[in-house]
């Protein structure tokens, strides 16, 4: 486990501060502080944020469930093939985990699940919860279990390698057939572990941490001497923060999404200002432009809205990212009361006669359970039925059936494309953003296909045969249509962008977070109730396919 239970900076009032502080934003961690300990119990919670923090406490504590019935049925003190292993689950009232973690460590225990590192006032370090493995030569390794990815399939010799190893019997090797991914976020939190574990004398002789997440059996080793640096100039500028000895002001980035402050709520009758209204009374040029854009423009002389629309040409030093001229008319868009204008005389999409608008629904890492396409005949000649068609599995993923459900709407694609050719009809096939649909086509490749990982699964194509798909001028990405020839003043989502070609949901919670709640209600549900979450999937994925036509259509009608 990771240090997701210990709450947002639950001892700002000590002036100590958390690893989490490290993906936010300055300003949140001064409003957090002024708000005193106890804000977060009123704020409201993103669902994003609440799904995926419930999905790595099920992972966690089903890696913690399996060890343990392996182990035996002792309750906190396990022993795991020979090896001392303490178990700290952190749910039993009245319980003193510090003092259990410290004495573990004290005993020479191999593993340490669920340590409490208590905090450290003198450096200003929050206490955390993670799990602590010994490493030979004396001393621990903080380990996080995370919900994500953290390596991926290594495809060239000159991508990073990684290291990996068994928390049991800590002895780091190259995989030579995995890429590691560095998550910034996790670096930080194993630096800050390791400082805690420092202070307590039972720290790694040398900087090291591992992460146990998705795409590896065994935990992902980082060597964290090359990034202790930055994470305690990081940590230093928080704490400063948290001390009141830097001042901040609310500048818009990505983070305010998912941030509770970027509106504001109402905290038992009395409202709480959120950074949004702030920025809009001051016209801050964040609310048109990138994080990292901000600094250049400011240091430019430019920090409205109004200023940024009235900018020439020439773009301001150090400039990065879209062109300039894209941001300038964001801005003009902004003050006209725009929503997405085009920024080419004459946008267009590739069309064909038969078009197959595609669209899936995935449970966070579990896997692909739909996969939706909408049939249209734009030449007016048959075929078959036009209309929308899904391919789903209810079984609870991961299962093999993910493979089944993959290889008819595969069998069903490839039809339709091959008796196009045989007919002489030009075939299209069409997403939203293609990232998603191309990496579950080729996961489920991978572990269903001929030489799966998981289960051959009949029907599923090969890895090679996806590739050549997916590259091919017949799988058209409506995203990347828009995002080059129009910008937007609300990012350039098909929640945008759909609702400007006249395209509206009929669920008005339509989203991709809101489906990851309504399937974890249809899997654990019976009956009617079972039913109508699965209805109401169906109907949110036939939505987005509609959505995806009616913005190829909204392009195509601008010509």
């Amino acid at each position: 486990m990771d240090d997701a239970r210990d709450g947002p900076n639950r001892a700002l009032d000590g002036a100590v501060v958390g690893p989490a502080s490290g993906a936010r934003c300055l300003h949140r961690v001064a409003r957090e502080r002024d708000a005193g300990p106890s804000w977060w119990r009123t704020a409201p919670l993103d669902e994003g944020v609440r799904l995926r923090a419930m999905a790595a406490a099920d992972r966690r504590a089903g890696l913690r469930e399996r060890a343990l019935r392996h182990a035996g049925p002792e309750a906190r003190v396990v022993d795991v093939v020979g090896d001392h292993w303490t178990d700290l689950p952190g749910d039993v009232p009245g319980d003193d985990d510090e003092a259990a973690t410290r004495r573990a460590l004290s005993e020479g225990a191999t593993l340490v699940w669920g340590a409490a590192l208590p905090a450290d006032h003198r450096s200003g370090r929050v206490g955390l919860r993670c799990t602590l493995a010994a490493v030979p030569g004396g001393g621990h390794a903080p380990v996080l279990v995370v919900n994500h990815k953290v390596v991926d399939p290594r495809r060239s010799r000159r991508s990073a390698g990684a290291l990996v190893t068994r928390l049991l019997d800590w002895d780091p090797a190259p995989d030579p057939t995995l890429r590691l991914r560095r998550h910034p976020a996790d670096l930080d939190r194993l630096a800050h572990a390791w400082h805690l574990l420092d202070v307590l004398g039972h720290a790694a002789p040398t900087p090291v941490g591992a992460v146990l997440g998705l795409g590896s059996a065994r935990a992902v080793v980082h060597d964290l001497e090359p990034v202790l640096p930055a994470a305690d100039r990081n940590h230093a500028t928080r704490l400063a923060v948290v001390r009141g000895e830097l001042a901040t002001a609310p500048s818009r980035i990505g983070e305010c999404r998912t941030c509770p402050w970027w509106e504001g709520w109402d905290d038992r009758g009395t409202p709480v200002e959120g950074c949004r209204d702030q920025l809009v009374v001051a016209d801050d040029v964040s609310l048109v432009v990138g994080g990292g854009q901000v600094g250049p423009l400011r240091a430019a002389g430019v920090r409205t809205v109004a200023e940024l629309a009235e900018a020439g040409p020439e773009r301001p030093p150090d400039w990065n990212g879209e062109p300039f001229s894209d941001a300038v008319l964001r801005a003009r868009a902004h003050r006209d009361g725009e929503v997405v204008v085009p920024k080419v005389a004459r946008p267009a999409i590739p069309r064909a006669d038969i078009e197959v608008d595609v669209d899936l629904e995935s449970h966070l890492n579990d896997g692909a359970y739909l996969w939706g396409v909408l049939l249209t005949l734009r030449d007016g000649r048959r075929l078959e039925a036009e209309g929308y068609r899904p391919f789903v599995t209810w079984a609870r993923l991961p299962d093999p059936d993910e493979g089944r459900s993959f290889a008819e709407f595969w069998r069903w694609l490839t039809g339709i494309r091959d008796r196009a050719a045989g007919q002489g009809r030009t075939f299209r096939a069409y997403c939203y953003s293609r990232s998603a649909e191309n990496a579950w086509m080729l996961s489920t490749a991978t572990r269903f296909g001929p030489d799966g990982t998981s289960a051959v699964v009949r029907g599923v194509p090969s890895v090679a045969e996806v590739r050549d798909f997916i590259s091919s001028p017949q799988w058209v990405d409506v995203h990347e249509a828009v995002a080059t020839q129009f910008v937007s003043t609300s990012g350039l989502g098909l929640k945008v962008v759909a609702p400007v070609s006249g395209f509206h949901w009929r669920d008005p919670e339509a989203g991709g977070e809101a489906s990851i709640g309504w399937y974890r209600d249809a899997q654990a549900s019976r009956g009617v109730e079972r039913d109508s979450g699965r209805e109401r999937i169906l109907a949110y994925n036939e939505d987005d396919v509609r959505a995806t036509r009616a913005v190829r259509e909204w392009i195509s009608s601008r010509l």
